[in-house]
């Protein structure tokens, strides 16, 4: 199991480093190019050794920071399978605004999550399977693949820690990728059970059968307890 896990988690580092040089002429070809924010909260919590809860909300602006059009709130029950690999199963209610009225999502997901280190570097890999329920369109189910990794350097005297970041979304419905996101930033943990983030994300997705560009400054804070 051991053996299996440390070739999975090398395997994905590297799939990481080829996805993010490899989406990036993709700017090239996109129509048009947006700015925004997206803020994160994450909460986690243990029950025991084994169990514990997971808690992501999120609101993002669009149009050069000038208009709040997605949100979202959520929570997980997760079991610690081993040292690295856990699974998830949760509910998501989002909510989006494309253009004068919110419109509603209901977002039950299962999803494994793996962490370790590799030369110092901390690599995770989330796959997350998603079922979307909506009241305005089609349901899809979704599949989305997230690598992160955070190398061991350190800046300035807060120890801020830089990251890369990596996320494909595949609708099964229309079976195709609907969105990527690239991006990279600074973590920093000020205290035991505190994460803070501070990045740029490159969201590149469809709208239609057009692809569009949105330049994202993300903030994140995580609580663990």
């Amino acid at each position: 199991m051991i053996m299996f896990d440390k070739l999975y988690l090398k395997i994905s580092s590297s799939l990481l480093l080829i996805l993010a040089v490899s989406v990036l002429p993709l700017t090239v070809s996109a129509e048009s190019r947006d700015s925004g924010l997206s803020w994160n909260l994450l909460l986690k919590s243990k029950i025991n050794d084994d169990w514990f809860v997971l808690s992501r909300s999120n609101i993002a602006s669009r149009n050069d920071n000038s208009d709040y059009f997605f949100g979202y709130t959520g929570v997980s029950l997760g079991y610690q399978l081993d040292k690295i690999w856990s699974l998830r199963l949760g509910y998501r209610y989002a909510a989006i605004k494309p253009q004068n009225n919110w419109l509603k999502e209901n977002r039950p997901f299962l999803e494994a999550f793996a962490s370790t280190k590799l030369n110092d570097y901390k690599l995770t890999s989330r796959s997350r399977l998603e079922w979307r329920k909506f009241d305005y369109r089609e349901n899809d189910i979704r599949l989305r693949q997230e690598f992160t990794l955070e190398a061991p350097m350190q800046f300035t005297e807060l120890e801020l820690k830089p990251y890369l970041e990596e996320e494909i979304f595949y609708s099964n419905n229309h079976q195709r990728i609907e969105a990527n996101w690239l991006g990279g930033g600074l973590a920093w943990r000020p205290e035991k059970g505190v994460k803070l983030k501070l990045g740029y994300r490159w969201n590149h997705f469809r709208l239609g059968n057009k692809w569009h560009n949105r330049d994202v400054i993300v903030i994140g804070l995580n609580l663990f307890y």
